[in-house]
């Protein structure tokens, strides 16, 4: 018989902070193996509407035409980023505000049948079918599923038990790579 496991994280501002804007550059991470795909199509289309319709224009104006194409989706990616990295920001600091006003102790729950996260602005409960975890480095991010995904991000700082929970989770729950 497995024993449950219980563990108090105590909220630190400087390591929510940064496990926040860690997380946001992980998730731009994903998103750019999609969006060089993308871009791999868009070249090829325009490959071939440019072998349809290459009338009595040289390759090197192609060419040329592809390099510029490349510099302007690389700035107009970098902007995106930039205003969605400040934008991000701006949420992450009204977000601490709002937390400071709260117990800032989360309790998590870990047991044979499921896993339970308990604090003042949320309290979930989950089967462990709808619990997956990555670990990424020295944080971990446990995902329930629950019609919309929520996401508990736990940093090797935060508790003493932080090899107990991978223990658990890795036993439990489903591993994403």
């Amino acid at each position: 018989m497995e024993t449950p496991l219980q563990v108090f994280i105590n909220f630190d501002e400087k390591i929510t902070k940064k496990q926040l804007e860690k997380h946001y550059f992980y998730s731009w991470k994903k998103k750019l193996p999609t969006l060089l795909k993308n871009f791999f199509f868009i070249v090829l289309f325009l490959t071939i509407v440019d072998s349809i319709f290459k009338g009595d224009r040289s390759r090197i104006d192609f060419l040329k035409f592809l390099g510029i194409f490349f510099v302007i989706f690389c700035i107009l990616y970098l902007f995106i980023f930039l205003f969605n990295k400040a934008n991000y920001i701006s949420k992450i600091n009204k977000y601490l505000a709002e937390l400071k006003e709260f117990n800032p102790i989360s309790e998590l729950y870990f047991d044979k049948k499921s896993f339970h996260i308990k604090s003042e602005q949320y309290d979930i409960r989950s089967i462990w079918k709808y619990v997956s975890y990555e670990l990424s480095g020295d944080t971990v991010y446990i995902t329930v599923q629950m019609g919309t995904y929520f996401t508990y991000i736990l940093n090797e700082k935060e508790t003493d038990q932080y090899q107990n929970i991978i223990d658990f989770l890795k036993k439990n729950a489903n591993s994403k790579k």
